[in-house]
């Protein structure tokens, strides 16, 4: 009874704010809207005069009146139900049949070298719709989808336009290339950067061994199935869509001005006056305050303009992106097609940082016989992209550290040193690529039960990189010992791929067989060409070519090729539409591996239960779906260099031999060790899903746990140095196991000309190295060489998550020398001026208990992968005006801030502007006024030499990186037909988005969102590391959309 007072005030209160357009009509029209499945009335439903802006909705008991003309026709929508058109015909009362829609739970989904109803999938699938990919303002697909799957993790490892992206589909399997397999239009490609998001209709993620089990030879880190948009059957239709914006760094970093900087340097050193390179005296005040006397004013007051603030402005900018996309699409029974273009543009928030794509694709869908299909897709794109020094190279890392006394020119127009600004403008990087895709697929039916499938795919893809640093022109290098250099790379990428797939499918009252027999062939081959030369005869860009040069050669290429084939079986079996089965298997051979380990097999096999369907719930109201999923399965990896198998020689002047001046003789030596006996790196999963849909599938929710475990890690394991090697050898060693639980809750309803739906996907996924092979040697990686840092700061060790932060801890700062002598870090037999440890200084806690501190202190300090991913979107619609709101975070993940290490440490340039507050300062010698005590803070004393390594690899550095962000905020209005149809448009709507528009997050650095460092995105080990990198920009634009 509460229950329908709830729903009839929220009829009541929406039928009160609608603004009905009541023109004078012929006649009033009443009825009732009712569900004859469940014999009850459809409360909310819309009930609209077709063409028009009149619209009225159903009460308690589904009763709707509405003024109409006699012939006009009136159109009845709700969710969860199949919209139905009635005419009028003169008729004052109506009553009419809304029946239960299927839509949701029968549409199709793509598993692998076909699809199926979503009602019936065993295995483990996020289906992420065009539409919620289309409207966002960003270059790539990835980026779009980033938050909007359960199970995936999607992080952007640069804001830099046209940046690299990270995505893990339930965890890190391999210390390797752990990134998915991309499908597009049933073929497999290396990435997605190059594809429009406009031209994509949905994505399927597969992310168990039963759903890809069928791309059984790179599909252990899942896959991402791409379908592109295709011609309908209908007349011509021209769409044209398009945004401009804008954009600017979500959070700027404070440092320190000229004079807070100059304070800092007094008490650092210990002076009364402060010198900054032997032109600038300054006496000062008794309260320690500096005096700018007239003698100095005019250097004085330019070193004071010369602000923190100015050099970050030097370098950045307001960033805008632009995009226009046009589609033409049409067809009728036997020819459907599609033709777009699309223009993206975009000029990042730091000069010299831009990204341009331009597409073209074409699908062609055309019947040749009544048993013979024909299917075309053609594409080119072309990117061009400026890059900056990013990374462990980052110039905003420069920026803020920078002196900020320096001046940026001399009086003569020379650089003062190789500052930021002085590195963007000699530093010119250019990326080009272009790319060619074309594949055919020829569909033949016979046989009645029986469908042959032939497909085919090429693409090329030449990249080009030129790079020009200018020649260092600083008043001191008279010599000119920094030449200018040029640096040319370009690869050249041909894949091909052929697939035949043969189909049974027959069915009856009670048994549904789906049967799928086919072979695959792919061929890959890489060649690069790398040349170096230094000293061109200007900085002059027509100079900029490698016969300029004078010195300094370098020629280097080689070529790569591998092929693959492989062997699909699949059998889908449906009992009386409630007992599922899914068996598969794969057999693959790879070049990349000896003969004796070239093939593998991947069987997988997954169970469904509808028990919705079963006789004692097949009549209730309330549960529309009810289905149980089991899956098992095995997939394998073979991402590896195609000639790890071979030893690599490499021609050195290396042996001494003779006498005299010239007894380096030439040879070879081994680069690498072969390694015949490497073979493929195995993934087994399983998995237990629960999918339930309730009220009409108005609420959906989904939860699954997954176990899976990789087993012969394909690693490079490190050799003693005594062994002479350059690169280590590559090794099947080692195991590593994520697990976890993912969830997906939507609900969705309409009231009248008022719809919304509110969705929230969680995933839970612990990871764990169980195995590092013979002696589970650790392996380390992201090596820092600065200052004293100067060791790895990531650790793979057995038991803990691939490439794990570890470091010293820290326990307090030293308030005194009885504390210091106390500790692990007292030196005996020094006298206390003598102790590289004084108070002030961190104490580092002595974890083996040896009574030292060295190295074996060390230990797990966090991992850089979350523990929690989740995504939250909201979307509302009413009478053409709609709101979208979308939350993206993660929790639990740790960021190792290399910019911490730099902006509090006073033996590294500028720092934090309130450091001040922050560091130690105690009375030890001599009373500093301008910096008063503080024995609590929680940074150490500052030291121009960091004597005491008080910035080593620990705790200190590692830092939450949880955060939430509202990611995307789009209002949106779309005009009704009636009123555009006189321009001659079929639709038109405008639109407003916010991107990154908030972010609350503890973390102090530019960005919580780190991913791998820059340069190096193959290795998980790098994950986590903050260089200062390119943070994610806030940004505003305004589209424009219509059709004719």
């Amino acid at each position: 009874m509460s229950k329908n007072i709830i729903i009839s005030l929220v009829v009541i209160i929406l039928q009160l704010t609608v603004n009905f357009s009541v023109a004078a009509q012929d006649i009033t029209v009443g009825g009732t809207v009712y569900n004859p499945q469940e014999d009850e009335p459809v409360i909310g439903a819309a009930v609209i005069v077709k063409g028009s802006n009149v619209g009225t909705a159903t009460d308690i008991n589904g009763n709707f009146s509405i003024n109409a003309s006699k012939d006009a026709i009136l159109v009845i929508s709700g969710f969860g139900f199949d919209t139905v058109e009635v005419a009028i015909n003169g008729r004052t009362h109506i009553d009419i049949e809304l029946k239960a829609s299927s839509e949701i739970l029968d549409e199709v989904v793509v598993i692998g070298y076909g699809v199926q109803k979503k009602s019936d999938v065993t295995g483990s699938i996020s289906s992420v719709s065009g539409k919620d990919l289309n409207n966002v303002p960003v270059a790539s697909a990835l980026q779009a989808l980033q938050g909007k799957a359960s199970g995936v993790n999607i992080i952007q490892n640069s804001g830099a336009p046209g940046g690299a992206t990270t995505i893990k589909i339930r965890g890190t399997g391999t210390i390797n290339d752990a990134d998915p397999l991309y499908v597009v239009d049933g073929f497999i490609v290396d990435d997605i950067t190059h594809i429009n998001p406009n031209d994509i209709a949905n994505i399927e993620i597969l992310k168990d061994a039963a759903s890809s089990a069928v791309y059984g030879a790179r599909a252990a880190n899942g896959v991402v199935a791409i379908t592109t948009k295709g011609g309908e059957k209908g007349k011509v239709s021209v769409t044209f869509d398009g945004y401009v914006g804008f954009s600017n760094p979500w959070k700027e970093i404070n440092v320190m001005n000229t004079e807070e900087y100059a304070l800092m340097r007094d008490y650092v050193n210990g002076t009364s006056v402060y010198s900054a390179d032997g032109r600038i005296y300054n006496t000062k005040n008794p309260d320690g305050s500096f005096i700018f006397d007239d003698h100095k004013k005019f250097l004085v007051d330019t070193i004071r303009a010369n602000s923190p603030k100015k050099w970050w402005d030097a370098i950045t900018r307001t960033g805008i992106k632009q995009q226009y996309n046009l589609a033409v699409s049409g067809g009728n029974d036997n020819t459907k097609y599609m033709v777009s273009g699309s223009y993206y543009n975009e000029k990042g928030i730091v000069k010299s940082s831009d990204y341009a794509r331009f597409n073209v694709r074409m699908n062609l869908q055309q019947k040749l016989a009544n048993w013979l299909d024909f299917i075309a897709n053609l594409s080119y794109s072309n990117e061009d992209r400026d890059l900056i020094p990013d990374g462990s190279s980052s110039v905003l890392k420069r920026v803020l550290n920078q002196n900020p006394m320096v001046m940026t020119y001399n009086s003569v127009g020379y650089w003062t040193e190789d500052h930021p600004l002085a590195q963007i403008a000699r530093f010119h990087r250019n990326v080009k690529r272009d790319r060619f895709d074309g594949n055919i697929t020829l569909s033949a039916n016979f046989l009645r039960f029986f469908n042959y499938q032939f497909k085919a795919s090429y693409y090329v893809t030449p990249e080009t990189t030129n790079q020009f640093t200018e020649v260092n022109s600083l008043e001191t290098d008279f010599l000119m010992t920094d030449l200018s250099t040029i640096y040319k790379y370009k690869t050249h990428t041909n894949k091909w791929e052929i697939n035949n797939l043969l189909t049974f499918n027959w069915n009856n009252s009670i048994h549904s067989v789906t049967a799928l027999a086919g072979q695959t062939a792919e061929g890959y081959s890489f060649s690069t060409q790398e040349s170096t030369k230094k000293g061109t005869a200007s900085n002059d860009p027509s100079q900029w070519y490698l016969s300029s040069g004078f010195t300094g050669d370098k020629n280097y290429g080689y070529d790569r090729k591998w092929t693959a084939v492989g062997f699909i079986g699949r059998v889908n079996y449906n009992l009386l539409d409630r007992y599922l089965l899914q068996a598969n298997i794969r057999v693959d051979g790879s070049s990349k591996f000896s003969k004796n380990n070239r093939w593998g097999y991947f069987p997988s096999v997954s169970l469904g239960w509808k028990f919705s369907s079963e006789s004692f719930l097949r009549d209730n109201t309330w549960l529309t779906l009810g289905k149980l999923r089991v899956g098992w399965g095995k997939l394998g990896n073979n991402r590896i260099d195609e000639l790890a198998r071979y030893t690599y020689l490499t021609s050195q002047l290396n042996y001494a031999y003779g006498q005299g001046t010239h007894i380096l003789q030439p040879g070879s030596a081994a680069l690498t060790l072969g390694n015949d006996n490497i073979k493929w790196e195995k993934t087994e999963t399983y998995n237990v899903g629960l999918d339930l849909a309730f009220l009409n599938n108005k609420i959906l929710f989904g939860v699954e746990y997954f176990n899976k475990r990789t087993t012969d890690m394909l690693l490079a394991v490190p050799t003693v140095p005594s062994v002479g090697l350059d690169v280590d050898p590559m090794t099947n060693a080692g195991a590593v196991k994520n697990y976890g639980v993912e969830t997906q809750l939507t609900y969705r309803n309409s009231f009248g000309k008022f719809s919304f739906d509110v969705g929230f996907n969680f995933s839970w996924i612990k990871n764990k190295v169980t195995s590092l092979g013979t002696g589970n040697e650790p392996i380390y990686g992201s090596y820092l060489g600065e200052g004293s840092i100067q060791s790895d700061v990531t650790k793979t060790a057995v038991g803990r998550p691939i490439g794990s932060f570890y470091g010293y801890v820290t326990d307090g700062i030293f308030q005194s020398y009885d504390e210091v002598k106390a500790s692990a870090q007292y030196e005996p037999g020094k006298m206390d001026s003598e102790q590289t440890t004084r108070p002030g200084d961190f104490r580092f806690k002595d974890l083996n208990g040896d009574g030292k501190i060295t190295a074996d202190d060390r230990t797990y300090l966090g991992s850089p992968l979350p523990d929690f991913v989740f995504g939250v979107p909201i979307n509302l619609q009413y009478d053409g005006f709609s709101l979208s709101l979308f939350f993206q975070g993660q929790t639990g993940n740790k960021i190792f801030n290399v910019m911490d290490y730099y902006l509090y440490n006073a033996a590294e340039g500028n720092c934090y502007a309130d450091l001040r507050e922050k560091h130690w300062s105690g009375q030890i010698s001599e009373p500093r006024a301008f910096y008063p005590l503080n024995t609590n803070n929680e940074v150490p004393d500052l030291d121009p030499n960091d004597a005491a390594r008080n910035f080593r690899a620990s705790d200190f550095l590692v830092k939450d990186g949880s955060y939430l962000r509202l990611k995307e905020v789009r209002f949106s209005y779309t005009f009704p037909q009636s009123k555009i149809a006189k321009l001659g448009l079929s639709s038109l709507t405008l639109s407003a988005t916010a991107y990154n528009m908030l972010t609350f997050t503890k973390y102090d650095g530019f960005d919580p969102e780190v991913g791998k460092v820059t340069g190096s995105e193959g290795n998980n080990l790098s994950m986590g590391v903050d260089h200062g990198n390119y943070p994610q920009a806030r940004s505003f634009s305004f589209g424009l959309k219509f059709g004719f």
